[in-house]
């Protein structure tokens, strides 16, 4: 009788199909390579901000896309790559305690978007240097490795670069992976469509320190050598909260908000967001005339678009009155909405509320990082969509850390409960500060991993 079971395939074979999956992205990658450049002068031509057009021209972003490098950044250091603003933000703890450690090792950071860009050049806790990271061609990245020569490499999260890998491999740099996490729904969609490019991928890293066991278990079945696979926890969780934020906000409450009323930060909002944000904020001022309502938009390029929305909301809701941080109107007082629409103050409003909702997750995006409010000790709230950090909200939820409001009524329900109760926003607040607490020392595991090569 003949077995029909499928069987697996040879070491040999596994890695003839990595080789040529490796061959069919690098061609694909260079059939694409005019588009590429023309949308890579594009972004860096809107590149506006004084702190990063002071650093980092047009001509300059386009050129390190492809490899070149400024004169100024030495060599012999440690690159570490994070994509944007969380990512950037999540290793600012590792950053300080490596500088503490190798006061003397320069440290290149590299951004994958402009919002990054500036998180790094702005809030950086020590000194860096700092330029966009190569696009994933085997020149650019090969002419960026060569001039930087890099005594270890870091990449943060999901960022997993087929030529860079392979280029650091073939060069002998060690490269890890770190904080690392695999979405439920990007590794179904590598398992379907790109296993054997991940696979070549993968077998590169010296380390793919996971958050969670999930995001271990992912990268495994992707391909990832067991043994080179850890769970070392989310750095995130190891997060350090400026000495003076606490009476930023109760300046900023006592001279423009008044210190007994009712905030709440919606942060990290999307498209379609910000509506049911206004329908909960409605029926909270019902109970609470004088509750405010902080809308951060996740996007910088939303701020105008949200603005407008804000404008025709009020001019069908005549007792609904809104402020704008960016337009001069620092005072609250008088508003019942303010749009935070400037860069770097998010830690600002959610010391200064009373509470704050997690945004991406009223719209089906997946959620956002619930830990700074969870530091400030911040009742924590969220709506159902958060399938893209499932184990971290899964942990809060356990440790009733984490409030999980299915709808804007419910979200609005919950808000007033809190608004009339602040032993109630002091308990779920301290809930969320355990929940936080119970994870952290990834830090140190990190870097118990990290020194092996900077010895």
């Amino acid at each position: 009788m003949t077995s029909t079971a499928k069987q697996p395939k040879s070491v040999s074979q596994q890695a003839w199909l990595g080789r040529f999956a490796l061959t069919v992205y690098r061609a694909l990658l260079y059939l694409i390579l005019p588009l590429v450049a023309l949308a890579a002068w594009r972004r860096c031509r809107k590149v506006r901000n004084p702190t990063l057009s002071a650093k980092l021209s047009p001509s300059t972003c386009w050129r390190t896309r492809f490899g070149h490098t400024p004169t100024t950044i030495p060599t012999g250091g440690i690159w570490i790559h994070a994509v944007s603003v969380g990512e950037t933000r999540s290793i600012f703890p590792l950053l300080e305690h490596l500088h503490q450690q190798h006061p003397t090792l320069p440290i290149t950071l590299t951004s994958g978007s402009t919002q990054g860009a500036l998180q790094a050049l702005e809030f950086s806790p020590v000194p860096i240097y700092h330029q966009m990271i190569p696009y994933d061609y085997p020149f650019a990245v090969k002419r960026f490795l060569k001039r930087l020569q890099p005594k270890l490499v870091l990449m943060v999260e999901t960022e997993i670069w087929p030529n860079l890998y392979q280029a650091c491999s073939q060069q002998q740099i060690p490269l890890m992976l770190i904080n690392a996490r695999l979405k439920a729904g990007s590794f179904t969609a590598y398992q379907r469509w790109a296993k054997p490019l991940m696979q070549q991928a993968l077998a590169q890293p010296q380390l793919i320190a996971a958050q969670f066991e999930a995001d271990r278990t992912r990268f495994i079945a992707l391909g990832a050598p067991p043994e080179r696979v850890k769970t070392l926890g989310n750095l995130k969780f190891d997060i350090h909260l400026p000495d003076n934020i606490q009476q930023q906000a109760s300046k900023w409450r006592a001279q423009l908000a008044q210190p007994e009323r009712f905030i709440w930060v919606a942060a990290s909002t999307h498209h379609d967001e910000e509506q049911l944000m206004l329908a909960a904020h409605q029926q909270l001022l019902q109970q609470h005339p004088d509750a405010l309502l902080i809308l951060v938009p996740r996007h910088a390029d939303r701020f105008n678009a949200v603005a407008g929305l804000l404008t025709r909301y009020s001019q069908q809701h005549p007792d609904i009155r809104w402020q704008q941080r960016s337009q001069a109107s620092n005072s609250a007082l008088d508003c019942q909405v303010y749009l935070a629409d400037t860069m770097g103050e998010l830690l600002l409003w959610f010391a200064a509320s009373n509470a704050a909702f997690i945004g991406g997750s009223m719209v089906n995006f997946g959620g956002h990082n619930i830990l700074e409010p969870a530091a400030l000790a911040k009742p924590v709230l969220s709506g159902p969509y958060y399938q893209n950090l499932t184990s971290l909200y899964d942990s809060f939820i356990a440790d009733k850390g984490l409030q999980v409001c299915p709808s804007p009524t419910e979200l609005a329900q919950t808000l007033i409960q809190l608004a009339d109760s602040p032993e109630q926003q002091d308990y779920w607040g301290q809930q969320a500060l355990h929940a936080l607490h119970n994870q952290t020392g990834s830090l140190a595991r990190h870097y118990e991993q990290i020194r092996c090569y900077l010895s």
